[in-house]
């Protein structure tokens, strides 16, 4: 693979890519399709294995790798992406593999993503600072990276150090690596402790509502979350959302005016817009239309 691989160097690609309503429309990798990849040009160096916000790397929901980048005598190992998006760093997520080439670089096999709007992501890696030895060392050329960063295999290039890989990370519950630092999270229903790494049981609405999006209702000695009307419960007891409705060939959301005002709704294909009845914006439309994906 460290002869046959296919160059990915679109600039929108690059970690520093941030698209939005205004600026740029999304991309999404649906031509990736098993084979071998590496990132050069303007797309950057490496793919970046840290958690990468939405609507960077030119779509929305940016494909970062969570873990390290092997060594040479590794050889090929697999490693999970992870696509960021509505505030969860890992929201879906693929195995795909990573070897180290003897020039320095990386390439990738990387899996076709499941959905839109997907892409992998490239990153700009800092070049190392050149050691001033002042006559005290023998190899003048000898680098150092600052920290939360290590040396790649190239010898020049600093690489963000992955914290969550050692024991993750003190974490008592999932890791998140971050550029040159990291951060503890905890499931629905617990709360981070003081110390940062340890999660603990929310006992009541008292403590952050509860982990409730909306309302925290205290019931006897536990609590429960309700929503306003027109939204409806997810399955994590926790989430207030609209009801969707999906049928064999179409699907449905009926969206409460009080809740979007006068604001015009639509899908991302804008000819798909909601109709008001006077107290709901209605969106109906069938799986083959409004740029409708369908994953069986």
């Amino acid at each position: 693979p460290c002869s046959a691989y296919i160059s990915l160097n679109e600039p929108w690609r690059n970690t520093d890519h941030q698209i939005n309503g205004s600026h740029g429309q999304p991309t999404c990798d649906s031509q990736i399709d098993g084979e071998w990849y590496r990132f050069t040009g303007m797309a950057g160096d490496a793919m970046p294995t840290f958690c990468i916000s939405e609507n960077h790397c030119g779509t929305h929901a940016p494909i970062w790798l969570n873990g390290s980048h092997p060594r040479e005598v590794d050889g090929i190992v697999p490693r999970q992406a992870c696509a960021s998006f509505n505030g969860n760093c890992c929201l879906w997520n693929t195995t795909i593999e990573v070897k180290a080439c003897p020039g320095g670089y990386y390439v990738y096999h990387l899996t076709k993503p499941s959905v839109c709007f997907h892409a992998y992501c490239g990153h700009f890696y800092d070049i190392c600072d050149v050691v001033d030895c002042q006559g005290s060392c023998l190899d003048t050329s000898d680098c150092t990276c600052s920290p939360g960063t290590t040396l790649g295999p190239d010898g020049q290039t600093c690489l963000d150090e992955n914290e969550c890989e050692e024991n993750n990370g003190g974490c008592s519950e999932f890791c998140v690596n971050l550029k040159s630092s990291y951060r503890c999270e905890c499931g629905i229903g617990r709360t981070l402790g003081s110390d940062g790494k340890t999660c603990e049981e929310i006992e009541g609405c008292h403590n952050n509502n509860g982990g409730c999006s909306h309302t925290c209702v205290e019931v006897e000695d536990t609590y429960q979350c309700e929503c306003p009307r027109g939204l409806v419960l997810s399955e994590d007891n926790h989430t207030c959302q609209v009801p969707v409705l999906c049928k064999s060939s179409s699907i449905e959301v009926n969206i409460p005016k009080d809740l979007v005002g006068g604001l015009d709704l639509s899908l991302i294909n804008t000819s798909c817009k909601g109709v008001s009845n006077g107290t709901h914006v209605n969106i109906h439309f069938s799986l083959k239309s409004c740029g409708t994906v369908v994953d069986v």
